[in-house]
């Protein structure tokens, strides 16, 4: 596969909206939203082309489907600031069409059509092209990609949807988790059930997160640590992230299932392990023996990984009976990142597929 070029043309209005646009210090997330968009509507049976617009409302009547009944989707995913020698392209995206399979998994699952893998690559091309201006350039920074699908009928019958909105926005970010974090661990609250929806970027896994986090908040904590909805014994996830643990040499992280997302960072990082002299294993983590063994002061690390914080080595892992079990040794998790990084910026070589070079939106006629 080799990358496609975006379009050469550029409507005036929105080239006007791209004018003397700067990106914000710090770039924090979400705030600044980049004023151009891709949209595309599924009608018919068949999808339009996505085109490029300007981030403006989108036009959905009271009785839309999504939001009523949360036929929703998403991705998550980012732009780089090409930092090598070489690859011949400003921008990088990181493995666009893993993330172009999992939106078309996420879609089956709640009854959407999918999207043929390279409309989709293809729309993000033209939409990191035309923004090529708004990617940073410090190493960590991006410009964040959220490909999102919702079902577009306004209809109140509890049937899916006949008509779908697809989009991706944009918006500069800066690195997240610079710093280790603090985990909770949630008793109580399950994240997902067998047969449910955990395993794809369902709009209303996140929502569902919300309440659980208040005592999160209150005490200082950053992330939730999901245990499984049967026995809530042994580890899934992060709210936003897969997880990770190190003891001596052998990394772990729980096995795929219906309850767990397929994340494309745990992918990488299980190709990259080994060249660390690491020894990988999928099973499941026992949570009691995850802080028997962090208690009794063994060599562990505990961390997340994700789009949006690439690597994010924990500190603290804590929860509501006063439990406060600190991680001393983070330096594979930072390792991790560190490559990781490398490869996102073009610094590093990577397997095949995952360095997708971008050129920006070239100067010329504008329809």
């Amino acid at each position: 596969m080799t990358p496609s070029s975006p379009s050469p043309a550029l409507p005036d209005e929105l080239a006007a909206r791209l004018d003397g646009i700067e990106l914000p210090d710090p770039l924090g997330f979400s705030r600044l939203m980049a004023p151009v968009m891709s949209v595309a509507y599924y009608r018919d049976g068949a999808w339009e082309t996505p085109r490029l617009t300007g981030l403006d409302p989108l036009p959905l009547a009271p009785h839309t489907q999504a939001l009523h009944y949360g036929q929703a989707i998403f991705e998550g995913m980012k732009a780089y600031r090409n930092l090598g020698d070489d690859l011949d392209a400003p921008t990088l995206l990181f493995r666009p069409y893993e993330h172009a399979r999992r939106f078309n998994r996420s879609a089956a699952r709640l009854g959407m059509p999918e999207l043929d893998e390279q409309v989709f690559v293809t729309a993000l091309e033209e939409l990191v092209g035309t923004l090529e201006r708004l990617v940073p350039s410090r190493q960590g920074q991006s410009l964040y990609l959220r490909p999102t699908m919702f079902g577009a009928t306004a209809d109140l019958s509890v049937v899916p949807s006949t008509e779908f909105c697809f989009l991706i926005c944009a918006t500069p970010s800066d690195a997240f988790f610079t710093t280790p974090i603090s985990a909770w661990i949630e008793r109580h609250y399950s994240r997902a059930g067998a047969g449910g929806t955990g395993n794809v970027k369902a709009a209303g896994n996140y929502a569902a997160s919300f309440a659980a986090a208040a005592p999160l908040r209150e005490n200082g904590f950053h992330q939730l640590l999901w245990l499984d909805a049967v026995e809530h014994r042994y580890v899934e996830e992060f709210t936003a992230m897969n997880v990770f643990t190190r003891r001596g040499d052998v990394l772990v992280t729980p096995p795929l299932s219906d309850t767990i997302l397929a994340g494309i960072t745990r992918d990488s990082l299980l190709a990259l392990g080994p060249s660390f002299g690491l020894k990988m294993e999928e099973r499941p983590i026992d949570i009691h023996e995850l802080t028997d063994a962090v208690a009794a002061g063994e060599d562990v690390e505990v961390f997340g990984c994700g789009t949006g914080a690439v690597v994010a080595p924990v500190e603290l892992l804590g929860d509501e009976t006063g439990l406060r079990l600190p991680l001393p040794d983070r330096s594979v998790a930072l390792d991790l990142r560190g490559r990781l990084l490398d490869i996102q910026h073009g610094i590093s070589a990577a397997p095949d597929g995952w360095q997708w070079p971008v050129t920006a939106l070239p100067d010329g006629p504008r329809a």
